[in-house]
């Protein structure tokens, strides 16, 4: 989901040419797979097109080539600090909520996994990511302003695992 939104989010805010969004998971579970058919039916009914999307897994090499590694919950954070090997690379690393004030406000700063669920976990999950990502966004927005000219010809990066 949060590939999906907040690509389309980037391409709203006319920032594709200096932002990059891609996605991945923590294993290999669902390599060239669909997304979930609830995932894409939740993404239809607020008008987003996650037909096209498909699984694959994070490459450690990627984060010499990211800004921002964004994980849905500690494990996944867990994950991704042992994949890091640096501290420079660790410092990448952020749960998506933690963009989303009321997340944080209350504290609920992992993403429900909506995978057991019914459709209302598929709904709860969306709202929570979309939220997320208008943070996101706003950071990206902030992180481009505050390079200088010499760095505004390089997009900046966002990697979803």
């Amino acid at each position: 989901m949060g590939h999906v939104i907040l690509q389309r989010m980037v391409d709203d805010a006319g920032l594709s040419e200096h932002v990059r969004v891609s996605s991945s998971g923590t294993g290999d579970w669902h390599v060239g797979e669909h997304a979930d058919p609830r995932t894409v039916k939740v993404l239809a009914q607020h008008g987003y097109d996650g037909s096209r999307h498909r699984a694959r897994e994070f490459d450690p090499d990627e984060f010499d080539e990211v800004d921002l590694v964004l994980a849905s919950d500690e494990g996944h954070v867990r994950t991704l600090n042992r994949l890091a090997r640096t501290p420079h690379n660790r410092g990448k690393i952020r749960l998506v909520r933690e963009f989303d004030p009321d997340a944080v406000e209350a504290g609920t700063l992992e993403t429900g996994d909506p995978w057991y669920g019914g459709e209302e976990h598929f709904a709860r999950c969306f709202a929570e990511v979309e939220a997320a990502c208008r943070g996101i966004l706003h950071h990206v927005r902030a992180q481009l302003d505050g390079r200088s000219a010499d760095h505004a010809q390089h997009p900046a990066d966002v990697e979803q695992p």
